[in-house]
């Protein structure tokens, strides 16, 4: 499968749009697996930006979603679900006047924790939706004062839980049935193989167009 041909956007940071464009580098194994997996689907890993290393997360929707959609933004917000035992954790992305796509990961997991680690180290983060048209958006965003507080909350709580496989497909399927908000379930991939963080090994020149 072909590479999609990567587009800035509006790359929104403090609600401002840079003047640049920037060069950013990705691990193919995880982009291409992404491209590959059943869709909607969603990955967490590290994007280069001129050197400086930045979180992502990165969806791959059934619909392309529209230009003048993309151009309004997007809201992103996460919560923790599950029992005493097992936690999941939740993220939402909010398409305004659009749609709003969930994505599920066990709390534990090595590779979200890592790239929570970054976001909140940075303080910002990248978002990907690679579009079925193979045409790929790309958005940068600081965290608001409120998700930073959750997210480092929730991974100094959450970050050594031990969640079964068995539990996380079955609250996934929980999920699914009655999404709040009522929105779109994306499949979580990329998620267990610690080479998907590896920027050195695996690099991919996204070359991103304004």
């Amino acid at each position: 499968m072909s590479l999609p041909q990567w587009k800035q956007g509006k790359l929104q940071i403090m609600g401002e749009v840079p003047n640049y464009v920037p060069q950013l580098i990705a691990n193919e194994l995880l982009i291409r697996e992404v491209l590959e997996a059943q869709s909607p689907c969603f990955a967490m890993g590290y994007v280069e930006d001129r050197k400086e290393k930045c979180g992502f997360i990165a969806m791959r929707p059934e619909k392309t979603i529209p230009s003048h959609v993309t151009e309004k933004g997007m809201r992103f917000g996460h919560s923790v679900l599950g029992s005493n035992e097992h936690k999941v954790l939740h993220f939402g992305f909010e398409f305004y006047g659009h749609e709003t796509y969930h994505g599920l990961v066990p709390a534990g997991n090595p590779i979200v924790q890592s790239v929570i680690s970054t976001m909140l180290e940075t303080q910002d983060y990248f978002f990907f939706a690679i579009n079925p048209d193979e045409t790929a958006i790309a958005f940068r965003s600081k965290l608001e004062s409120n998700d930073m507080a959750g997210l480092r909350t929730n991974q100094g709580k959450f970050c050594d839980e031990n969640c079964s496989p068995d539990y996380y497909e079955e609250a996934v399927k929980e999920f699914s049935a009655n999404p709040s908000p009522p929105g779109q379930i994306m499949n979580c991939v990329c998620r267990n193989s610690l080479d998907y963080l590896d920027l050195t090994k695996y690099p991919l020149d996204l070359n991103p167009q304004a």
